[in-house]
């Protein structure tokens, strides 16, 4: 079997991971990086002995790519998703597909129109905890869910310095759509209606103007609710980049997590420290865990022709809801989906 000629659209810190999967896959050859910034393209080419461009459609007619990786910003994956998608190449979108509906809906369609696949990086649904609770939820005996609660936030290093961009998103794009995703997945409900609430105070007085938090009622449509909370404010001293907990209430379960302490502590004379071991680990320069596996599983998806864990409808309906997040905060009433 041939393997399928891979790319990578973005090489900040999430492409870099991209690349590292396809360069690693016995089912791909990586061939080449795509970034405007091509100091950083010629970095992530030379580190891994592969070509780069600045021009998408230069990459395209030069490689022939069979797939490729949008791993670009947040509010910037409309525009290669498409490039890729109209030359008929299957693609994988970093969560979000996009932060806009109609750019979201125009990318199916597109899709649809040009006999392509799109898939979704929500890494959460590999989680072993989320797939655990996913499996207990199943189970006839834990009866039907009444309430939930779910919270990912992170340090406010991540707004001020990791992403030069942060300002053109929100805790609720760039966080909540990964709880928004998992609640839809544990569940396998939809969110008929939102509550939202927002504060702008601390990045603000920073001179970055998005919201500091985020928090939303979900009603779903068995009317369950789920209160999801989501910042980017954590003080740099949180002995993890981010937070992460869920508690589960049903009618013969309760359920709690704690995606913070993954097992594994670290002390120091400055700080301490509670890696994830589980998400992506890098051993002998090769990355593993549940933030890896999206991308091999969208590769052994192609060649199998099996259906994706989560496809572009999966990325549009959390681009929906976070979009009446935002617009309940704006006008403080009930959104209907």
């Amino acid at each position: 079997m041939s393997k399928l000629k891979a790319a990578v659209v973005g090489g900040g810190i999430f492409g870099s991971h991209h690349i590292n999967a396809y360069k690693n896959c016995e089912y791909t050859t990586l061939t080449s990086i795509c970034d405007i910034n091509e100091e950083l393209a010629q970095k992530r080419a030379k580190e891994y002995g592969i070509n780069y461009y600045t021009d998408l459609q230069k990459l395209i007619d030069t490689e022939k790519p069979d797939i490729i990786s949008i791993a670009t910003p947040d509010p910037f994956h409309y525009e290669p998703s498409k490039k890729a998608i109209e030359n008929g190449i299957d693609v994988l979108i970093e969560k979000p597909i996009t932060i806009n509906e109609d750019e979201a809906n125009e990318l199916i369609s597109l899709a649809k129109a040009n006999n392509v696949r799109v898939a979704v990086d929500f890494h959460k649904r590999w989680d072993p905890a989320t797939i655990n609770v996913k499996l207990e939820l199943e189970k006839n005996d834990s009866g039907k869910v009444i309430r939930g609660y779910m919270s990912m936030d992170d340090i406010i290093d991540v707004p001020i310095n990791w992403l030069k961009w942060s300002k053109l998103t929100s805790p609720a794009h760039f966080l909540g759509v990964h709880c928004y995703d998992s609640i839809r997945f544990i569940t396998g409900k939809e969110v008929k209606s939102v509550f939202a609430c927002g504060q702008k105070k601390v990045l603000h007085s920073k001179g970055i103007d998005c919201y500091d938090s985020v928090q939303a009622m979900l009603i779903m449509e068995d009317n369950s609710t789920w209160t999801v909370d989501n910042c980017w404010i954590l003080p740099n001293s949180f002995p993890k980049s981010n937070d992460g907990r869920a508690s589960i209430l049903c009618e013969n379960r309760f359920i709690r997590v704690d995606s913070q302490n993954r097992g594994v502590e670290i002390f120091s004379s400055e700080k301490s420290s509670t890696p994830n071991s589980y998400f992506i680990t890098y051993r002998n320069g090769i990355a593993s865990g549940f933030g890896i596996d999206p991308i091999y599983d969208f590769v052994k998806c192609i060649i199998e022709d099996k259906p994706f864990i989560a496809d572009a409808y999966d990325g549009l309906k959390a681009t929906q809801i976070a979009i009446a997040v935002h617009k309940s905060i704006e006008t403080n009433k009930v959104i209907e989906l």
